[in-house]
């Protein structure tokens, strides 16, 4: 568990310099917006692309809460001395947490807020998958 709390401390430290950097180096997840327009409207006016079940950005929101709980798993067990019964709700609920927070953080996108139900649902089928191969 010492392993955790120092990892948290290091988040802790490291969000703030995030938060600051400046516009120009943030990741932009919508680069369709970025480019020029052929007609004279706003970017703000144009409509968000499909949101497709089986689209590249499901399989990364997948892979993503896989390889979370997993890590965390491994952390909890070999590192921090949890029992693996104990540790798997925790990197499950992790995983979860991190997907969650990050839906709320486009919801609060200035530009194109989107907090998408499709993409939570892939997290979670990440965690079942990483889930079951604890459990094997």
């Amino acid at each position: 568990m010492r392993a955790w709390g120092l990892a948290l401390v290091g988040l802790w430290l490291v969000a703030p310099a995030a938060a600051q950097m400046p516009e120009a180096a943030r990741y932009e997840g919508w680069t369709w917006a970025a480019r020029p327009l052929p007609t004279p409207l706003a970017a703000d006016t144009l409509r968000r692309p499909s949101d497709h079940w089986l689209g590249r950005d499901k399989a990364l929101h997948a892979a993503g809460s896989f390889l979370l709980t997993l890590s965390a798993q491994y952390v909890l067990t070999a590192k921090g001395g949890a029992d693996e019964a104990d540790a798997l709700p925790f990197a499950a609920g992790t995983a979860l947490f991190l997907g969650v927070m990050k839906e709320v953080a486009d919801a609060r996108h200035p530009r194109h807020p989107h907090f998408c139900w499709r993409d939570l649902t892939a997290d979670a089928l990440g965690v079942l998958l990483a889930a079951g191969v604890i459990a094997l």
